[in-house]
């Protein structure tokens, strides 16, 4: 939903819009299918853990308001959001040693049941000399209820990805299907965080 509620040509601030996001949805299903051919996947609902089935569900929202200023000269945009996806059936995988939704990671599961949730804010100042350039310097910070995002250790082992994203990793770079790295240099750990501080900023030339 997107509404202007102000707007004035008279005033320093001469305009007030703002738009807000909603997001609900689940899978439901499974238990049955053999995945692999190893097993039955697990079921899924659209509610909560039980002892048979596991909830698979996203809610999320997002709201930003924006100002203009001087004739549309300047401009400041302040909003966030929220999700919870337990599940984590619509995260994206932190690339770990080269890891794709295919291959997966032991180092960030995305099993049926398992709980995430995240938030973000944003403030955003931006400078429209003409209406085909815009300066911005955004401010941005977003967290999550586990180790997710990427800190100064990074996400790549030493000697870069190995070629076997769905193994662990030991610091000598060779993989290990259990995690046991006790003859080669211990088991290496890529360093993720529960929140990020960005500062952006960007010039937008509109042609």
């Amino acid at each position: 939903m997107e509404w202007k509620y102000y707007e004035d040509p008279n005033k320093l601030m001469h305009r007030m819009a703002f738009s807000l996001t909603f997001d609900i949805g689940c899978e439901t299903g499974g238990g049955t299918q053999v995945v692999g051919g190893e097993a039955p996947g697990a079921h899924v609902n659209c509610m909560s853990n039980t002892k048979t089935s596991y909830a698979q569900n996203f809610i999320g929202a997002m709201f930003y308001n924006r100002f203009w200023f001087d004739h549309d000269k300047f401009g400041v945009t302040v909003g966030g959001g929220f999700m919870a996806n337990p599940g984590r059936y619509l995260v994206l995988l932190p690339p770990i040693n080269g890891a794709t939704a295919i291959s997966g990671t032991p180092y960030f599961t995305e099993n049926p049941g398992q709980k995430f949730s995240g938030y973000d804010y944003q403030v955003t100042f931006d400078w429209m000399p003409t209406q085909f350039v815009t300066w911005r310097a955004e401010f941005t910070e977003r967290g999550t209820n586990v180790p997710y995002f990427v800190g100064k250790g990074g996400i790549t082992p030493p000697g870069g990805n190995n070629g076997s994203p769905s193994s662990f990793v030991c610091n000598d770079g060779t993989s290990s299907a259990t995690g046991a790295c006790g003859n080669d240099g211990g088991l290496w750990t890529p360093d993720l965080k529960k929140q990020e501080l960005r500062w952006t900023f960007a010039l937008m030339v509109h042609l």
